[in-house]
């Protein structure tokens, strides 16, 4: 399981607008306010951990923190679908409460950690995170417009996405170029299937 720590970097961090972009991603454990400025939930898939932990990386206001490893859901409250991280147990709550920790380290200061059992593979998967963490944080609002609108995969978005915004096809493509988003979709299933590999471990 991956357990996801979000802390708010910023005053100004909308913990609302977050929960709710979290809630799309339908997680195992829905995302609840723990503390006053943490958010706190959990993924089966690392597919939608990684999408979920590039949400808090946007404009770098949160801290993340990944926790992958075992996760206790009480039968009652999940049956219920009330179920919140407050009511589990398990080595991935303390994990991730660690990786969010980490997250604030360094100099510059990492962003997002992944931490888990194995503490070499975490740094080595941390690493790669925190390059996608820099690269989703420094994007504009206007790249934020176009990236919003594309769904990944899928080929032949940029005209559609250009007269929904009434700019032209070739501004669409320089946003891309930009961004890194081309560069950011050829990274994702690499550490899906690292942080898939520390979770099957």
């Amino acid at each position: 399981m991956f357990v996801l720590t979000f802390i708010a970097r910023l005053a100004s961090s909308d913990m609302s607008a977050l929960a709710q972009r979290l809630e799309q991603l339908e997680p195992t454990v829905g995302f609840a306010q723990t503390y006053h400025d943490e958010l706190q939930g959990a993924f089966d898939t690392a597919q939608d951990a990684l999408a979920a932990a590039l949400l808090g990386a946007r404009h770098g206001e949160f801290w993340v923190g990944i926790g992958v490893g075992s996760l206790t859901l009480p039968r009652f409250a999940t049956a219920l679908g009330v179920v919140a991280t407050t009511d589990c147990e398990g080595a991935a709550l303390n994990a991730s409460r660690a990786a969010v920790e980490l997250a604030q380290t360094g100099a510059p200061p990492r962003g997002i950690c992944l931490n888990t059992r194995d503490r070499e593979k975490a740094e080595q998967v941390t690493g790669l995170l925190r390059l996608l963490y820099r690269v989703t944080a420094a994007r504009t609002e206007a790249e934020w417009r176009v990236l919003d609108l594309l769904i990944p995969g899928v080929r032949g978005q940029q005209k559609a996405v250009a007269q929904a915004l009434g700019i032209t096809s070739q501004a669409v493509s320089k946003t891309l170029v930009r961004s890194l988003w081309h560069e950011e979709l050829a990274t994702r299933p690499l550490l899906e299937h690292l942080m898939e590999q520390l979770n099957a471990a």
